[in-house]
């Protein structure tokens, strides 16, 4: 019989859950079997780890029991805010930060120092790199890809899908440092190329090259990045070499 406990605070921790040191755990959360948290983790209320997949429900009778629960790892040092729902088979890396009723779905890996904003779901199969961050609302279809360092603004869009219905999907590439700005569109299979930045309302049809900036729908090229300054004249892009805000980034770390 699969052993279910109810702790004090009214959380419910299954078997084979394996919880690390200093982790506080909010009211009426559901920690599933091979669930794995690391140290100094907060998990806020009414937030589900390991989820089950399809498969789980698919039987006459959904059971703890019966199912092959897959391995979800949250790295330690993680806030995971209220109402947040990890499936199984994800692995999360040090330091994650999330908003609250975030979504990421089965068989997603997400780099170290990572943030996923209110509301958004990361739809599964989906590779995520270091220091990336996703903004509220923001949607990242499956089999997507994001290189370490990029920033997915507000009401983002990643498709995969080239013929809907018919699935045969095709996930969206987005290179080391590139910028998707608010309410943008990515259709199936394009790839953004690193340092690149798109505007704001764009639908992307194309892929982008290295350091240029697209606008509109369809988005077209305006320039080089390097070639945008701000109200004083000052260069911005790549933001990487201009930025003043600490951020906690690698390079910004004094030795």
């Amino acid at each position: 019989m699969v052993e279910s406990i109810m702790m004090k605070n009214n959380w419910i921790k299954y078997r084979d859950v394996t919880i690390g040191k200093n982790v506080n755990i909010g009211y009426g959360s559901i920690i599933y079997p091979n669930v794995v948290i690391g140290d100094n983790t907060f998990i806020g209320p009414y937030s589900i780890l390991g989820e089950p997949t399809d498969s789980f429900y698919n039987k006459n009778s959904a059971s703890v029991e019966k199912h092959d629960f897959k391995k979800t790892i949250i790295g330690p040092n993680s806030v995971i805010r209220s109402h947040s729902i990890i499936y199984e088979d994800v692995e999360i890396g040090d330091g994650f930060q999330s908003g609250h009723r975030i979504t990421i779905r089965e068989k997603s890996i997400l780099g170290i120092n990572c943030s996923v904003g209110t509301l958004s779901d990361i739809q599964g199969s989906v590779s995520i790199g270091k220091y990336v961050r996703l903004h509220s609302n923001a949607h990242i279809g499956q089999h997507s890809i994001i290189e370490d360092y990029a920033w997915i603004y507000p009401y983002v869009v990643l498709t995969n899908d080239p013929h809907p219905p018919v699935y045969s999907p095709k996930g969206v590439t987005i290179k080391k440092y590139a910028v998707i700005s608010t309410s943008s569109v990515i259709m199936p299979g394009i790839v953004i190329g690193e340092n690149a930045l798109v505007g704001a309302h764009s639908v992307v049809t194309k892929n982008v090259d290295d350091e240029m900036l697209v606008v509109g729908n369809p988005a077209k090229v305006r320039c080089s990045v390097r070639d945008i300054r701000d109200e004083n004249g000052n260069q911005i892009y790549p933001w990487k070499d201009h930025l003043k805000e600490y951020r906690g980034y690698p390079w910004q770390i004094k030795e």
